[in-house]
């Protein structure tokens, strides 16, 4: 609208988009669906050949219409005008491209984690300085790195919340959202990061709406005839057909285009000062726009029979933090464990097949209900679990990829991977204030690893269809001298059929690792409490094949602190040799998360 404050144009609008919304619905009550938690969409899932999850478990949609108009700018310009927000591409959206984690490109840091789940992430407050918690350090890393694929749903958030006046574009710079500098503009693309991570914390994954595209034209009808003051407004999500390449922009308006069809006018953060439409068939019940999810990818066809809508409201809230302890404050997501998996390596060439493209990763209980990808395949048998990929993942397993899983907390289960052995994974379970992270995985294709995280997260069982030497970290935001602690043991070594071990017991701060195990590994520990960090670094730690060891990282109160390293060389449950080993301070830190614990952001 040209003129939000005249009152009788306002009520023009309105009562056009809403005579419009009659006619498209062809007399039907049948409302957009909208997911209203991860739980109830599981318990639909039933069928093992079902589309892979886009966001919250929602199945990205399949093409119907492939011969439609796929022309993108400006192909409604000479439509008549269903509803226009009044946002303007060159004025409201962002004068630079879509990007990717480019060196100088700054994301979360700790106060971004405080500000989006509160004081509870971390483990001290000195002044503004807050120093996260082992669990939320690990989180905001993977979340970081994720956006390397591209930080399209932050871009299309942050130039919603500007243009519905949330946020002031002068706090970053410029009066105009279009003018802000993004070079060296450290402040403004820590707010796009905190907005990108949004998409994979409660309560905005469970507001997420999927619907027919008929019923998401009639919501964005009514929201963007409402302009800047839309009490709630959408960002939108699209991917390709097989649920891989999500991307998000912003709706701007809808122009009707005849016989059903119409453009839906957006701004694509991936083409600055361009309006571009995405075409849209309410007869055919189908959509179609030529996408990619970050500027240095080549553009595909985006299509399908669904769309999807993030609203605002839920993303103004502090979120809900699954990563954190239930002690001493209120959690809603307490109760469920969070599992995040990654892919790294592979062949080179672009037409090689892609992790999981027909491998198995899924997660069973004893009573073999399965979540994850069977053959390739998503599958959802757990009741109250749920799934998620990030838009800008080019595939689903990829470093920006990330899929995400959520179980009920007290449902035992493990990891089956079997999978293209060109890659090395990486698992990440989060839950009641604990962090497990199992790196650098080798797996086979035709034989299943099993990794075992039992129904609590804070130990984990490996054992290895391959030879493989992972890195194994296990970080507590409270242990029993209700300090902060992270541990990592490096390069383990387990043989092929072999097994690995490492349990902690979070009431006697006591760490054991045996099974078939042998060889060296580095041993690194850093312990945080209200005075600051303690690490403590040792390096070729032997362990023979067969033996277990213990030790108790209370013994770490300051710089230079020995542990006391106990060994049942035969595994009969007697210790037989004890030794002191001081701190190497040249030992080095395989997973810099280590090293990282003991700073502050």
């Amino acid at each position: 609208m040209s003129n939000k404050n005249n009152q009788v144009i306002f009520t023009a609008v309105i009562v056009i988009a809403v005579v419009l919304w009659i006619v498209f619905s062809g007399n039907s009550s049948k409302a957009p669906s909208q997911v209203t938690d991860g739980a109830t969409q599981a318990t639909d899932v039933a069928d093992t050949t079902a589309a892979t999850p886009a966001t919250n478990g929602d199945t990205a949609a399949t093409s119907s219409d492939q011969s439609a108009n796929t022309s993108n700018t400006n192909s409604s310009a000479n439509g008549s005008m269903i509803a226009d927000s009044g946002f303007d591409v060159k004025t409201d959206g962002f004068s630079f491209e879509n990007y990717g984690n480019e060196k100088g490109v700054t994301n979360l840091k700790a106060n971004d984690m405080r500000r989006m789940f509160g004081d509870k992430v971390c483990t001290r407050i000195k002044g503004d300085t807050c120093t996260l918690t082992s669990p939320a350090r690990q989180w905001m890393k993977e979340i970081n790195a994720a956006m390397d694929g591209g930080h399209c749903e932050g871009m299309a958030v942050t130039s919603l919340t500007m243009f519905h006046k949330i946020e002031d574009p002068n706090t970053f710079g410029a009066p105009k959202t279009n003018d802000l500098a993004f070079d060296g503009n450290t402040p403004l693309q820590e707010d796009i990061a905190y907005w990108w991570a949004t998409q994979s914390t409660e309560p905005t994954m469970s507001s997420v709406i999927t619907g027919k595209p008929s019923d998401i034209i009639k919501l964005l009808s009514a929201s963007l005839s409402q302009g800047q003051n839309a009490d709630t407004f959408y960002s939108i999500g699209i991917y390709m057909a097989d649920g891989t390449g999500g991307h998000a922009v912003t709706p701007v308006s809808i122009t009707d285009l005849g016989d059903g069809k119409v453009g839906l006018n957006i701004y694509d953060n991936n083409w600055p000062n361009e309006l571009r439409t995405i075409n849209v068939d309410t007869n055919a019940e189908t959509w179609n726009y030529q996408a990619s999810t970050n500027p240095n990818e080549q553009e595909s066809l985006y299509s399908g029979d669904t769309l999807e809508l993030t609203p605002s409201k839920a993303r103004m809230e502090t979120q809900d933090c699954d990563f954190c302890s239930g002690k001493g404050h209120k959690n809603t997501t307490k109760g469920m464990n969070t599992f995040v998996l990654t892919a790294s390596g592979g062949s080179l060439d672009p037409a090689a097949p892609k992790a999981n493209t027909t491998g198995t990763t899924v997660f069973v209980t004893p009573d073999g209900k399965r979540l994850g990808y069977v053959n390739g395949k998503f599958i959802n048998e757990i009741a109250g679990a749920s799934a998620a990929v990030f838009k800008s993942a080019p595939t689903v397993w990829n470093n920006n990829g990330l899929p995400i899983f959520r179980i009920p907390e007290g449902i035992t289960v493990t990891m089956q991977i079997a999978n293209d052995p060109t890659y090395k994974y990486t698992v990440s379970a989060y839950g009641d204030g604990k962090v497990v992270k199992v790196a650098k995985l080798d797996v086979s294709a035709t034989k299943a690893t099993v990794v075992n995280f039992g129904s609590t997260v804070k130990s984990v069982k490996i054992k290895s269809a391959v030879k493989t030497s992972p890195d194994i970290y296990i970080g507590d935001e409270e242990n029993a001298s209700n300090k902060d602690s992270s541990t990592q043991f490096s390069n383990v070594d387990i043989s092929e059929d072999g097994e690995a071990d490492v349990t902690f017991d979070d009431e006697t701060d006591q760490f054991n690792i045996d099974g078939d195990v042998a060889g060296d590994f580095n041993l690194d520990v850093v312990v945080s409490d209200d005075n600051g960090d303690y690490s403590y670094s040792t390096n070729d730690v032997a362990l023979a094949d067969g033996a277990d060891m213990s030790f108790d990282i209370d013994q770490i109160n300051s710089e230079g602190d020995a542990l006391t390293l106990q060994v049942d060389q035969n595994g009969d449950g007697t210790f037989d040799t004890q030794s002191d080993v001081t701190d190497d301070n040249t030992a080095e830190t395989t997973d810099p998360v280590v090293a990282e614990d003991a700073t502050d952001n």
